[in-house]
């Protein structure tokens, strides 16, 4: 089963909107984990076998976070101008359409109208 943190960056409702989905999600947000540093969500999410799910384009730094060595990283790379119902729309329709099994130890990175899955070698 998928476990999915999400950073502060996104929507408030992300978390509800993928356990509804039959995700377990976790909003850094309500672990007392707001405002941490990237360094502090990614150990936190390594510990717990989390996917990070988020709208930091850092995180889709393959050299700072390489392939192989976290258990996943989705990047929301949706243009800034989106109202939260768009980006939620584009959750919903990503989670509905990928192959789940894919997303663990990989860097996927969702933009509008289509994802791209970068996998570790």
């Amino acid at each position: 089963m998928l476990k999915i943190l999400v950073d502060e960056d996104m929507p408030r409702p992300t978390a509800r909107l993928l356990q509804s989905l039959g995700i377990d999600t976790i909003d850094l947000r309500d672990i007392g984990l707001k405002g941490s540093t990237d360094a502090v969500v990614f150990k936190y999410a390594q510990k717990h076998r989390m996917i990070i799910i988020s709208r930091d384009r850092e995180f889709g730094n393959v050299l700072k976070y390489p392939l192989g060595t976290h258990y996943g990283i989705i990047c929301v790379n949706l243009p800034y101008t989106f109202i939260r119902q768009q980006i939620l729309d584009a959750i919903k329709r990503f989670f509905v359409e990928v192959e789940r099994k894919r997303l663990p130890n990989n860097l996927t990175i969702l933009e509008v109208g289509r994802y791209r899955i970068r996998q570790r070698p």
